[in-house]
């Protein structure tokens, strides 16, 4: 697949201090990408490497195959939308999606259409003469977006350009922003914290700890098949069982919780021997409950029982002493049970995550 920006063993330093790296990274063409982990993972400051904003300690940038390791963010051919949008408040509209054509000196009458497609294309027409004042915080957003895209970038990066709206518009607009990416076909760069973002729109997820890169896989891979602790515990919500390994075949585990009770699962990466101390990774929508002495259930009280409207969530106890989380629908069969109620668990679709 053609790379449209390659990362070749950036890291950054601060005195004595690694904050990111080495890391390696291949953006593909026309992709949305997107860098996800906590504060402090390193994700902010990939983005500002790429975008110019910070030199690297060590490493290089290859973009469309050119070097711009040494160039500055006007001559790196990136488009970027930053968290607060920073949009000038004195200039109209017009003015600030124009402000990259005027530093390129395109022509007047070039930049008068070009701004006004541009607005068509992020649904926001006949704005042109407002200032940033008298538009909501989802229109601001657009404008940003509008002014970054408006140069024609190669690469268009965001930072975290969601976090300042609240909640039902953040996820309109996220479906929007993907919406246009997808129609103009720009390779993106995205930078958030929410897992829900990153799903929603990404084609890949790079997962960031500690300034390395955790794992990188498509949203599916990622939730269904996290190779770390650090990535089972960050991506949705999942209970992690310590076991045993007891047989092996291929990608293939049966794994010993206590008690003699055992559960197949699949291994989250090869090399899992016979013996090892591991933990089961269990997803709360792929547990079911049945009688206590159901066969192939995991025996378990009901500790807690929380109502959720479409969903129930029950935090379960096992014999071994074992949490596990259930998510399971809204029904007369789940509503009619209770806290301290003796339960079967059937277990589904498990991962064994190396390491105890």
């Amino acid at each position: 697949m053609e790379h449209a920006l390659k990362l070749e063993k950036i890291v950054k330093r601060y005195g004595n201090v690694t904050a990111l790296g080495p890391i390696d990274i291949d953006v593909h063409q026309g992709e949305l990408l997107t860098l996800l982990g906590p504060s402090g993972c390193g994700k902010t400051t990939t983005l500002h490497v790429i975008a110019g904003l910070m030199m690297p300690s060590e490493g290089r940038l290859l973009l469309g195959g050119r070097d711009i390791t040494s160039l500055a963010p006007p001559y790196r051919d990136i488009g970027l939308v930053f968290q607060n949008y920073a949009l000038f408040p004195h200039r109209t509209i017009a003015e600030n999606i124009a402000f990259g054509l005027r530093m390129r000196k395109v022509a007047k009458p070039e930049i008068t259409e070009r701004v006004r497609a541009m607005l068509q294309i992020v649904g926001l027409p006949n704005v042109e003469e407002r200032y940033p004042s008298q538009l909501s915080g989802g229109q601001r957003q657009r404008v940003a977006l509008a002014r970054a895209l408006v140069i024609e970038p190669s690469i268009l990066l965001l930072d975290e350009p969601l976090s300042n709206l609240d909640a039902l518009l953040r996820k309109r607009m996220r479906l929007e922003l993907r919406d246009i990416q997808q129609r103009l076909g720009i390779t993106t760069v995205f930078v958030t914290h929410d897992q829900d973002e990153a799903f929603e729109m990404s084609d890949r997820v790079i997962l960031m700890n500690g300034g390395h890169i955790e794992q990188v896989g498509s949203p599916e891979t990622l939730y269904d098949s996290p190779r770390t602790r650090f990535a089972a515990s960050f991506i949705g919500e999942s209970s992690l069982v310590p076991c045993r390994v007891t047989d092996v075949a291929g990608d293939d585990l049966t794994v010993e919780l206590g008690n003699g009770f055992t559960v197949k699962a699949r291994a989250a990466r090869p090399g899992e021997g016979k013996g090892a101390s591991a933990l089961l990774m269990v997803r709360p929508e792929r547990v079911t409950l049945s009688d206590a002495d159901a066969p192939g259930a995991l025996p378990a009280m009901i500790a807690k029982r929380v109502f959720q409207g479409e969903r129930i969530l029950f935090q379960l106890t096992t014999d071994g002493g074992h949490g596990i989380q259930c998510s399971v629908p809204s029904i007369e069969q789940y509503r009619a049970m209770r806290e301290g109620q003796k339960v079967g668990a059937v277990l589904h679709e498990c991962r064994v995550i190396p390491g105890a």
